[in-house]
């Protein structure tokens, strides 16, 4: 069985990532809703790892609401 890229160790989620940079800008899941307007649900899905490859724009949105490049939430 080969190891997915998600559980590697040297390598965080994207939910992991969402949520530390996230939380860097002391927002709550909410607040980041309202300013990149994704749902909060699927913010919480993200950082839970229950939805794992959301589309790139929504990844964008996010990360132009944290004022950070997509390539820090997907390295």
């Amino acid at each position: 069985m080969v190891p997915s890229m998600e559980s590697s160790p040297s390598m965080p989620s994207l939910g992991t990532t969402l949520r530390e940079v996230r939380e860097q800008h002391g927002l709550s899941q909410s607040e980041l809703s309202r300013c990149s307007g994704v749902p909060q649900a699927s913010i919480s899905r993200i950082e839970s790892g229950a939805r794992l490859q959301p589309r790139v724009q929504l990844i964008a949105r996010l990360a132009r609401a944290l004022g950070v490049p997509v390539e820090t939430l997907v390295p």
